[in-house]
């Protein structure tokens, strides 16, 4: 009776993350495919990010969040996690309509984020990225964007996104 609950669960969850993906999927066909379109990007540091280079050799997650997001207040924390010395793949964000460069980091160093944050103060970036959702995640690979997904994202996804980059190369 126990194995036979089981299973069924297991079918339930795969269902859920076939029509995840595919959803996932549907939403990143109109996203800009090479990164170039961004452009060479300024983090709240200083820092020119050149995200072509940054994910010729290994995936990148890209997050594109605002300080004013509720949600990205529950998916912030599991991306610093990914920047986190256990994993350590490069995060890049962008933070879209979220203030002045001096509010911002104030923002930043308050949570205690260590990801890169690049200020898309009059929301460039993010019409580049066609953007409707925040928060938005996307793995940067090779030069090219793939695997968006919007809304709450968990650290299990986000490591199974840049893992997948990886293995699709």
């Amino acid at each position: 009776m126990v194995l036979k609950k089981l299973g069924k669960a297991v079918g339930y969850l795969l269902v859920l993350m076939v029509m995840v993906t595919a959803v996932d999927m549907w939403r990143s066909q109109d996203l800009p495919t090479e990164v170039t379109a961004l452009g060479t990007m300024t983090t709240l540091a200083g820092n020119e990010i050149d995200l072509n280079a940054m994910s010729a050799e290994q995936p990148v997650l890209v997050y594109v969040w605002a300080s004013w997001c509720g949600v990205c207040r529950i998916v912030s924390p599991m991306v610093d996690m990914i920047k986190a010395d256990m994993v350590n793949a490069p995060v890049v964000s962008i933070a879209l309509a979220s203030g002045s460069n001096a509010k911002l980091a104030h923002y930043v160093r308050e949570k205690g984020y260590d990801f890169s944050v690049v200020n898309d103060t009059d929301n460039r970036l993010g019409q580049v990225l066609g953007i409707k959702v925040t928060p938005t995640l996307m793995v940067a690979y090779k030069g090219e964007l793939r695997y968006a997904t919007a809304g709450i994202t968990t650290l299990p996804g986000m490591l199974g996104r840049l893992w997948f980059a990886r293995l699709m190369g």
